[in-house]
């Protein structure tokens, strides 16, 4: 037992030190603040705003997490309109039980609720690690040197369920190089992926995931505690035959993440 606390420390250790990120050091409870937004064009104007605000939270449950949404706020604006607010999906709702490696590989993912229910077979599985991939870069099992480029290649099928698809998601990284934030040193990764999803879900404002649906994203990872503490991203989609019939020509959309209790949480959260 001894010699493997041993082990344990000098991997951490060694990661700590390492030139590029090589292994993730979760705790056995953390949460990430998200806010997403996608706006609808047309002839140079917002015709449709959609706007989503939640945490995303993961706590230790025997040998593996159980994550879940909290303080989900989703709205939809458009000009001379009220703001509406949006109905939850199955997945705003659900309970995963999460299997997660120090690669940021969700290696497992299945809802945490009875499949005989109505409610249960709603809840898309590959919803949360499709989420999760734009927060945490999935890291080589080699230690990249600095300014290197990896590939890797995320395979996802929900098809037995309704308004599931099937698809992968191949993502580029690179290690862009390192900065220091209010004293802490914190890795830069940059990411460029490509989602082809083969089915008939239709996704967020009426985009259809079988488009192929390219975004860039940026991801701070902080090099003590080996954690990603901040993610952006951004991305657009042609408009859909429905949307184009409305004036719109295309949807784009960002969005942005920060672990909770991290120092961009102490630099970017409101005041209370």
């Amino acid at each position: 037992m001894v010699v493997l606390t041993g082990m344990s420390v000098s991997c951490r250790d060694e990661a700590k030190v390492a030139p590029t990120p090589t292994a993730y050091a979760w705790p056995d409870s953390f949460a990430f603040e998200m806010e997403f937004v996608a706006e609808s064009r047309g002839k140079g104007t917002v015709v449709l705003r959609y706007e989503e605000r939640k945490e995303l939270e993961f706590a230790v449950r025997d040998d593996r997490f159980l994550a879940w949404h909290d303080s989900v706020i989703k709205e939809t604006l458009a000009p001379h309109r009220d703001a509406v607010v949006e109905p939850y999906q199955p997945e705003d709702t659900a309970h995963y039980y999460v299997t997660l490696n120090r690669r940021g590989q969700v290696t497992r993912s299945e809802p945490g609720c009875d499949p005989a229910v109505a409610a249960c077979q709603q809840v898309l599985p590959s919803a949360l690690p499709l989420e999760f991939l734009r927060l945490v870069p999935r890291l080589p099992v080699w230690a990249p040197p600095k300014g290197a480029v990896w590939e890797d290649t995320l395979l996802f099928d929900d098809t037995p369920r309704p308004r599931g698809g099937r698809g992968l998601i191949v993502t580029t990284y690179r290690v862009s190089g390192d900065t220091v934030v209010a004293g802490t040193p914190l890795w830069r990764v940059e990411w460029h992926s490509v989602r082809r999803t083969y089915g008939v879900a239709l996704g967020l404002l009426g985009i259809i995931v079988d488009m192929p649906v390219e975004e860039d994203g940026l991801v701070y990872i902080d090099k003590e505690r080996q954690l990603p503490v901040f993610a952006t991203w951004v991305g657009a989609v042609a408009a859909t035959p429905a949307l184009g019939a409305m004036g719109v020509t295309g949807t784009g959309f960002r969005g942005r993440a920060y672990l909770a209790g991290s120092v961009v949480e102490r630099l970017l959260a409101p005041p209370q």
